[in-house]
């Protein structure tokens, strides 16, 4: 069994991710080739049914998170001009003791 055989086609990145050499460094071609084959079709499951959840989350949810979205990106614009106000006083405070040091 080949190195990314040993693992479940969910647990596996893909042989192009890491070395490829080392998926099938001298080992059967066909092998290493249908093994690429279940991999991304394991990967395309994943991403219907993710793709499906997202869907009915944001069905049931969307309301809910919309809101917890709106709060999180004003909470952030709120520090963000906190971050900006702070560096504003800096920029104050060093022209400041450039006047009075230099004048």
């Amino acid at each position: 069994m080949s190195h990314c055989e040993e693992k479940s086609c969910c647990e596996e990145t893909s042989c192009h991710d890491e070395k490829a050499e080392r998926c099938h460094g001298g080992g059967d071609l066909m092998e290493h080739v249908m093994h690429m084959w279940k991999s991304a079709g394991c990967k395309a499951w994943q991403e219907v049914v993710t793709d499906i959840l997202k869907e009915k989350i944001r069905k049931e949810y969307g309301a809910q998170l919309e809101k917890g979205a709106e709060a999180f990106v004003a909470s952030m614009g709120a520090g963000w001009q906190a971050k900006v106000a702070q560096a504003k006083a800096q920029v104050e405070f060093r022209k400041a003791v450039e006047k009075g040091i230099l004048g």
